[in-house]
């Protein structure tokens, strides 16, 4: 059925393949086998794993891709000579329309201010300073995200006391931990990405670029609220501290922790975050194929109850 997305994380395990039944022997001598033929891909993120030839030869026959990563950044990903299905869906992206792509991007622009308002309401209850957000995430013009950017993070850094932030790349301070999170976020997206078959070149509404990922930075934005909230929260635990905005290891562990919080999802009461990634690709990809908008559902959290 090839669906299952398989990420090695442990250290020094041995990957190989024996009838027909990919197996992930570790360090500790645990094994784990999955039928290959229900593998869609592979994800290696460990340094020290050894692939078997055996595994990268039988991956190739059941058209199964794997993505090499260093520090968890996609670096190469192998892929079967035989990529007729790869082949149909980058054709499928390469030739979408002006308006199948903004209708994707607007789908994504309210799912991104959908979890925002949510978040400020698990901040600010049912306060009238909630009134100018409300007001902008209702409008459907190409402004609706940068007006409502610039009422949440005035909204955000009052909580944390900065009234004078701004959101910016080089702004330093809060702005360092924020860049740190998005860059985790962005880099398990683009692995997802590549694992699902799509080409993180062609997006939908950021802007191509050299070296850049548009599709990744189109789907990471609604998530981005899930790493706002824990980046609040780590702030706000540390506001006196020296060392408040500095991304010293704990503060990393934290970050990639992220991924693993559990949120409501449709009918599930709480699925991992990484998870919730995959299924809004997955839909992604079908919304390529079909040609149909009704297919991509981003995520909007829809609770309130950030911490339960």
């Amino acid at each position: 059925m090839s669906y299952h997305i398989i990420d090695i994380s442990s250290e020094g395990a041995v990957i190989s393949v024996k009838n027909r039944q990919l197996v992930c022997r570790q360090k500790n001598g645990e094994t784990r086998q999955l039928p290959l033929e229900d593998v869609g891909a592979v994800i290696v993120n460990s340094f020290s794993v050894l692939l078997h030839n055996s595994f990268l030869s039988a991956a190739a026959d059941a058209k199964v891709a794997v993505v090499i990563c260093e520090r968890f950044r996609p670096k190469s990903v192998v892929l079967p000579v035989q990529r007729g299905g790869d082949t149909m869906l980058t054709r499928a992206q390469i030739g979408v329309s002006a308006r199948f792509a903004d209708a994707i991007w607007m789908k994504t622009i309210d799912a991104k201010v959908s979890n925002q308002f949510d978040l400020l309401t698990n901040l600010y209850g049912g306060s009238p300073r909630l009134d100018a957000f409300r007001v902008a995430m209702k409008r459907s013009d190409q402004f609706k995200e940068g007006n409502c950017a610039r009422v949440y993070w005035d909204l955000l850094s009052e909580r944390l006391a900065m009234r004078k932030f701004r959101r910016q790349r080089e702004g330093g301070g809060f702005n360092d931990l924020l860049n740190y999170g998005y860059g985790v976020l962005v880099t398990r997206v683009l692995q997802k990405l590549l694992a699902h078959g799509l080409d993180p070149m062609y997006g939908v509404g950021h802007v191509v670029r050299e070296r850049a990922m548009p599709l990744a930075y189109d789907v990471m934005e609604p998530f981005r609220a899930a790493f706002d909230w824990e980046m609040l929260k780590w702030v706000q635990g540390r506001r006196d501290a020296e060392d408040a905005f500095i991304a010293d290891e704990q503060f990393k562990r934290m970050v990639h922790g992220i991924l693993k919080r559990r949120h409501p999802y449709r009918e599930a009461k709480s699925v991992p975050l990484e998870a919730i990634i995959d299924e809004v690709i997955r839909s992604l990809k079908r919304a390529f194929l079909t040609g149909k908008t009704t297919e991509y559902r981003p995520w909007i959290r829809r609770s309130s109850r950030w911490d339960g």
